[in-house]
């Protein structure tokens, strides 16, 4: 039994200075999207796409998939929110 639970990783300070700066940045880029071009969700895409595996890469793997989880269920609540 002492192999069933998934152990504790306390984050280091770059992993979490890398955090906070990709959701500073994530916002920061959404306002000047959506008031330069009336549409936020373009700047949050260039963002994503600085930190992920396209360009930088800055993210962890683990965290890009995640973030990943988070948007199937985030397009899932959309559709049944649509229903």
């Amino acid at each position: 039994m002492a192999g069933v639970f998934l152990p504790y990783h306390e984050p280091g300070i770059v992993e979490i200075l890398i955090l906070v700066s990709f959701f500073f940045f994530l916002s920061l880029a959404r306002w000047v999207s959506a008031t330069a071009i009336q549409a936020g969700i373009i700047g949050q895409i260039v963002v994503g796409i600085i930190y992920g595996v396209p360009l930088a890469n800055i993210l962890q793997h683990n965290w890009q998939e995640t973030f990943v989880s988070l948007g199937y269920v985030g397009l899932i609540l959309i559709i049944f929110e649509g229903n």
